[in-house]
């Protein structure tokens, strides 16, 4: 080696350096974008799940009156339709001329990089159905949804 050459790169590790650079960014970058566009999905999907609860409030109402649990679950049922058990009753009670329900629904969205899991998650979430026992309308009735690290089972046991 001459002395000029001495602590200078080869062109064609210089060369190598900026494909491997080029490389490291767009994997970088298309993570990050991938990830941004799942917690997108997780978001829509989570939202969804307000929708589901509503829709199941106004079958209940629209079947009105006291309820039995077995009709509580096929309200349930017939409300998230599809088929997919969207929604699981966690319980069921009357107190003071209202009845409580306290119900979880769930929606699958897509992960965007599903190299070690499943292609597909749950977002799920639990609500409160509290409405009164006769002449139920859709005003009266309160829907309270539950934060996203709070189970049903803990909702439960606090409502007693």
């Amino acid at each position: 080696m001459t002395p000029e050459q001495q602590g200078r790169t080869a062109p064609r590790a210089k060369a190598l350096g900026a494909v491997l650079l080029t490389l490291v960014v767009t994997l970088v970058v298309s993570w990050t974008v991938a990830d941004s566009r799942e917690s997108g999905r997780e978001h829509t999907a989570f939202e969804s799940t307000r929708a589901d609860a509503r829709r199941f409030a106004d079958a209940l109402v629209a079947r009105g009156g006291t309820l039995p649990r077995q009709d509580v679950e096929d309200t349930l049922e017939k409300a998230t339709g599809n088929g997919r058990g969207n929604g699981l009753l966690y319980k069921l009670s009357s107190v003071n001329g209202r009845t409580q329900v306290i119900v979880q629904f769930a929606r699958v969205y897509r992960r965007s990089a599903a190299l070690f899991g499943p292609a597909e998650s749950m977002a799920d979430r639990c609500f409160t159905v509290d409405l009164p026992t006769s002449a139920a309308t859709r005003e009266n009735v309160r829907i309270v949804a539950h934060d996203a690290d709070e189970s049903c089972t803990e909702v439960a046991a606090r409502v007693g």
